[in-house]
């Protein structure tokens, strides 16, 4: 009897630390991807950023190709910078 009622203390002390050592990594593994997560938002600003820039610098050249005179150009970029901006994020 004493056999297996020690048995069982050493198997619940055993299941008590891995508990304990899966908490940590879960507090571990949910920072860490939280990090990761901030990251790839940073990422995919800096990506959306980069490309709006060269879409203005290509909608002024297309601007300039098709003489559109100031106030068209600028109607012209307003309207689709703001349909572009809708879509990115959808």
């Amino acid at each position: 009897m004493t056999d297996s009622s020690t048995e069982k203390v050493k198997v619940l002390s055993m299941l008590e630390e891995i508990q304990g050592q899966l908490e940590e990594l879960e507090s571990v593994l949910e920072s860490s991807f939280s990090n990761h997560r901030n990251k790839l938002r940073g990422n995919e600003r800096e990506r959306l950023s980069n490309t709006a820039i060269r879409l203005s610098v290509m909608e002024h050249k297309f601007a300039q190709l098709n003489h559109l005179s100031p106030e068209e150009e600028l109607v012209y970029n307003t309207s689709q910078r703001i349909q572009n901006l809708k879509l990115a994020f959808k």
